[in-house]
């Protein structure tokens, strides 16, 4: 399927280019850049590996906290407002690592910048779902979801170019915010949904919706952790992480130019059909990636357990915003993007202890456990009468 948006009225059709393009360029600096720049940064200068690994954590912790206190914000602003605080704090925080790693400016520049990340996820992800039409829907998210996998991909590429560089650094990060403030201008706010406010509301949300906050859950937690363990393991393995790093790229690769296709089977046959083809897949390729090694049918399990993973956060969004006829409930979307994190958090942890403990088989027995549970659970949900009925 070819990588393009579906064909969409001009009045709608340009405030949608203009929220991808912000949200790409956004996605090149908060993730592609920060996730491998801020561990390796604060590396290099001495502060240790555990240290930078610590503060990986904690901007992505910020990014999970946070998410509290966005529908409040985005309640009483325009769109531009969130995306100059987004691009502000990713924008200090690329300064302060490039310049000053050891300083103690790191701390709170990270827990911004954790902050602003979810800022403009949750703005940009909302924008697309409220102007999308709704039987295009599908395609449009997935074409907003490759952008955001190829905004990951250039991240390293840029690193690798220029960052011994810390002024070319900096700028690049000044443009990546800058740019999100034009394409602002052309972006209405956002549809609030009248919700009811305060901390048992918002868990209540994460009650009445935790079929979403499960899906979000298993595509975070499978996706961080297999790009954190798959280098481990072929170290393992073989004594080299190369054929680790391929395997990851090519997980990360299948997910991504994949997007569109995954959207089209969301249109065709609705989200929940595809959060249950995805579980599938994941299922199906578990054991079969433990037995191949890493050979070519390695990576062509490697290719679709990624179009799975991506297809799960994508149905996710979908299954989300599927309650627009009511005001989009951007509270809704929130959850989805924290449920992501908090598996990305977990993730990588329980796959690092369970490699020590098992070996190759640490990634298919969790595949198993998060997608086998999940399934049924949601049939279990499927089965059970609501209260009253």
């Amino acid at each position: 399927m070819p990588l393009h948006m579906p064909s969409i009225p001009p009045k709608i059709a340009i405030p949608l280019a203009l929220i991808n393009l912000a949200s790409f360029v956004s996605q090149i600096i908060q993730i592609g850049v920060i996730d491998t720049l801020l561990p390796l940064a604060l590396t290099n200068a001495g502060l240790g590996e555990r240290h930078g690994g610590m503060m990986l954590s904690l901007y992505w912790i910020a990014d999970l906290i946070g998410g509290f206190f966005v529908a409040a914000v985005l309640r009483k602003t325009h769109p531009f407002i969130p995306l100059l605080i987004s691009g502000l704090s990713f924008f200090i925080l690329i300064v302060v690592v490039m310049f000053a790693p050891q300083s103690a400016l790191v701390l709170p520049a990270t827990l911004f910048a954790g902050v602003g990340l979810i800022l403009r996820w949750v703005v940009c992800d909302g924008l697309i779902v409220q102007l999308a039409p709704r039987d295009k829907m599908g395609r449009v998210v997935g074409f907003h979801e490759t952008l955001m996998g190829l905004g990951i991909v250039l991240g390293p590429i840029l690193i690798g170019w220029f960052g011994d560089d810390a002024f070319v650094m900096s700028g690049i990060a000044l443009v990546a915010a800058i740019i999100p403030l034009f394409c602002a201008f052309a972006m209405p706010r956002i549809e609030m949904a009248s919700t009811q406010k305060g901390a048992g509301a918002v868990f209540r949300r994460w009650i009445d919706h935790w079929d979403l906050v499960l899906i979000a859950f298993v595509a975070g937690f499978v996706e961080i952790c297999f790009l954190s363990v798959l280098p481990l393991q072929s170290q393992r393995d073989t004594g080299l992480a190369d054929a680790g790093l391929w395997m990851a790229a090519i997980f990360v690769f299948g997910g991504t130019i994949c997007q569109p296709l995954v959207g089209y089977v969301s249109d065709k046959s609705g989200p929940i059909k595809l959060a249950w083809l995805c579980f599938g897949l994941l299922l199906a390729g578990a054991v079969p990636m433990a037995l191949a090694g890493y050979d070519i049918f390695a990576a062509v399990i490697q290719f679709a357990l990624g179009i799975a993973v991506a297809g799960l956060y994508t149905a996710a969004v979908l299954i989300a915003a599927s309650g627009r006829g009511q005001g989009y409930q951007v509270g809704v979307l929130v959850i989805v993007s924290q449920s992501y994190t908090l598996g990305a958090i977990v993730g990588p942890s329980a796959g690092t202890s369970l490699l020590v403990m098992i070996g190759s088989w640490a990634l298919p027995i969790l595949v198993l456990l998060s997608a086998g549970i999940s399934v049924l659970l949601l049939m279990m949900r499927r089965t059970t009468p609501a209260p009253g009925t």
